[in-house]
């Protein structure tokens, strides 16, 4: 299983997300590292404020008859 993040602005929309890492700190790391880019280049909607989370990707299979 993979490892994802989102990055949320104050207005709690979604700015940016990443997949596919290895771990939950790295999937942070790039999170916060992307979060810092946003508002470096004021590209980050609201006060400049951002929520890193990060998740564990899942896929569900399903069988279907």
């Amino acid at each position: 299983m993979t490892w994802s993040y989102e990055i949320r602005d104050s207005n709690q929309g979604v700015a940016s997300t990443g997949n596919g890492f290895d771990s939950d700190k790295a999937a942070m790391a790039a999170g916060r590292k992307k979060a810092r880019e946003l508002k470096a280049s004021d590209s980050l909607p609201g006060d400049g404020i951002a929520t890193v989370k990060a998740e564990q990707d899942s896929e569900v299979l399903v069988t279907r008859k």
